[in-house]
């Protein structure tokens, strides 16, 4: 049975493959600025989650040889047992620490592109990013009720409207009112 797990166990990906990286996690956060914006949040986790398994992988190595002073204490089926756990520990921090510096590198290639992509980014610049990634995410809320609801806003959608600055609201309602849908693309993008 143990084999079995084995050979059915070199087929799991513990972590986030790419197309979830790129489709879920990054592609689904909205415009380009959201997606940037998302990647380095997943930098930041991936870059600490590195650090503290580096330490703990350190620190293991040095609790097992400060256990090896006092291992002829132990009876010899204890010190496999813990021998043992120590091995798979160690491996599945090496396994997370390879696992997560590979997410890691996508998050950086992902936020390179779009960054790149955004060009610029003063604080003028950034504040109409910020703005337009929440102006979209509300069209895209509009418009996902349009299909689901019968054209009827959900309660959630109308509470992040009001959430919104009274002119983004005033452009929402007046696109609702007429009947226009609430198109995603980089024309209407541009207008915000």
């Amino acid at each position: 049975m143990k084999k079995d797990i084995e050979k059915l166990l070199i087929d799991h990906q513990k972590f986030h493959s790419d197309f979830q990286i790129d489709n879920f996690i990054v592609g689904r956060s909205g415009d380009d600025w959201a997606k940037y914006k998302q990647a380095l949040r997943e930098i930041e986790t991936r870059n600490t989650s590195l650090t503290n398994l580096r330490e703990q992988l350190e620190l293991s190595a040095w609790q097992s040889l400060y256990r090896r002073v006092a291992i002829w204490l132990r009876p010899r089926r204890i010190r496999l047992i813990y021998a043992a756990r120590r091995r798979r520990s160690r491996a599945a921090l090496v396994a997370d620490i390879s696992e997560t510096e590979r997410e890691l590198k996508r998050f950086i290639e992902l936020a390179k592109a779009l960054r790149k992509h955004l060009g610029e980014l003063t604080p003028e610049r950034r504040k109409h990013l910020e703005a337009q990634t929440w102006f979209n995410k509300a069209r895209q809320m509009i418009l996902i009720d349009s299909i689901v609801n019968g054209g009827q806003p959900s309660e959630k959608t109308v509470e992040f409207i009001l959430g919104l600055p009274m002119d983004m609201q005033n452009k929402l309602l007046i696109g609702y009112q007429a009947g226009q849908a609430p198109m995603i693309n980089n024309e209407q993008q541009n207008e915000t």
